[in-house]
């Protein structure tokens, strides 16, 4: 319905032209006595507004609209790509599908769908006619349409670095501005939420925050410009220390501070502080590292540490580092030995009554004692033993006693036998 109606008022607006068109040749465009200029965005419809005349003796044949390439002449005296041909002939296939051709009466307005990068240049008509016994003679439309696809360039209004809580102006231009053109905007490539399209070409943002980091670019229609890089600049946060190997250390062991954060830029310096009361502290040093590599009794207390860089700074939280001293330490290992010892003690002592339990309850059980006796059967046996004594034995004490079995001599019976 919007292409209809401009075709219809821009062929009312042509054919209120002063004089009469009937009796002349002739083209008209949108713009009488200039080149008609129209911008369109990539991938958008454009009309090419058009209405020609010819003298009634003729009958007109051939239409055509064609753009010059090349080395072809640029004010249509010589034809070049065919966009359109009522014929059918010589169209370039990069129009196919994409042009609509208005032909009533003396309308020749052709529009063109989906327009690319390729087809800025300047657009051309021409007709033939002839009368019934001469050959076709062709005219062609000066000036021209000067078609225009915008080239799309963003800047942002704000001269040095974007820092956090900032208020910047995105401002998108184009080789050409049509009034109320509608702008999109996009950020690393997606559309903005809650943008749908933008009067003027500018997108406000603020106050802003690290989220606000990224890639913007705008578009018209299907067309983007090269996108820039919005970098939101902030002070240290997240600031803290961490503490290696452990916050109880014993004293003379190394120990290593480490000072870690989130900025943008990155943290320039860092500066290390001992809490010393309530409102007092003491520099240690600077660095991202403080180290202790023999570290003393008297270093025992809080730490933290302070990130800077060129926006501002922050301190951590501190932390706090316990050191054992030596002395205590021996007490700590006595005490850790004495529990051992008493551990193995109970332990022996267990397995010492354990065994006391068995072997009593061994004894009780009731056993057949074995006599052993010493049994002699010779004479001679009895006194092989016997030593004169160089001392008389007057003590009855100083006597031993042994038990003797004699076995009976053998009969002389039982030897005969």
């Amino acid at each position: 319905m919007h292409c209809q109606y401009i075709l219809q008022l821009s062929l009312l607006t042509l054919l209120s032209l002063p004089g009469t068109l009937a009796q002349t040749w002739s083209v008209w465009y949108r713009d009488r006595d200039r080149i008609t200029v129209i911008c369109a965005s990539k991938g958008s419809s454009v009309v090419f507004d058009c209405i020609y005349s010819y003298p009634a003796n003729q009958r007109v044949g051939r239409k055509i609209w064609f753009t010059p390439r090349g080395d072809t002449k640029q004010d249509g005296s010589q034809l070049g790509d065919g966009v359109f041909n009522t014929s059918g002939l010589t169209n370039k296939s990069r129009y196919s599908g994409r042009t609509e051709f208005y032909d009533q009466d003396n309308n020749c307005t052709l529009k063109l769908n989906n327009v690319t990068e390729d087809d800025s240049g300047r657009f051309f008509f021409r007709f033939e006619a002839n009368t019934s016994n001469q050959p076709p003679q062709g005219f062609t439309g000066s000036w021209g349409v000067d078609l225009t696809i915008p080239v799309l360039s963003l800047k942002l209004n704000e001269n040095g670095p974007v820092k956090e809580r900032d208020h910047v102006t995105l401002a998108c231009t184009s080789t050409c501005n049509p009034p109320q053109m509608e702008f999109l905007w996009f950020k690393d490539g997606r559309p903005l939420p809650g943008v749908s399209g933008v009067h003027g070409g500018q997108y406000r943002l603020g106050p802003l925050s690290p989220n606000d980091t990224g890639s913007y670019s705008c578009g018209l229609g299907k067309g983007t410009s090269t996108p820039i890089l919005l970098d939101v600049r902030y002070a240290p946060r997240n600031v803290s220390v961490k503490v290696s190997p452990s916050h109880e250390v014993v004293e003379g062991s190394r120990l290593t501070l480490t000072c870690s954060n989130n900025a943008n830029p990155a943290a320039e310096t860092y500066t290390w502080f001992q809490r010393t009361g309530t409102l007092t502290s003491l520099r240690l040093g600077m660095g991202k590292e403080h180290t202790f590599h023999e570290i003393d009794s008297d270093d025992s207390g809080l730490y933290f540490c302070m990130a800077q860089n060129a926006v501002g700074s922050q301190n951590s939280t501190e932390q706090e580092v316990k050191v054992i001293e030596s002395a205590h330490l021996m007490v700590v290992l006595a005490a850790f030995g004495a529990l051992f010892l008493v551990t193995a003690v109970i332990v022996v002592l267990f397995i010492y009554i354990k065994r006391w339990k068995l072997n009593t309850a061994e004894k009780k059980l009731p056993t057949k004692p074995v006599p052993q006796k010493a049994t002699l059967s010779r004479p001679e046996d009895i006194y092989e033993n016997m030593k004169w004594s160089a001392k008389p034995i007057t003590d009855p004490d100083d006597m031993n006693y042994a038990e003797l079995n004699f076995r009976p001599a053998p009969s002389p019976r039982m030897q005969r036998k």
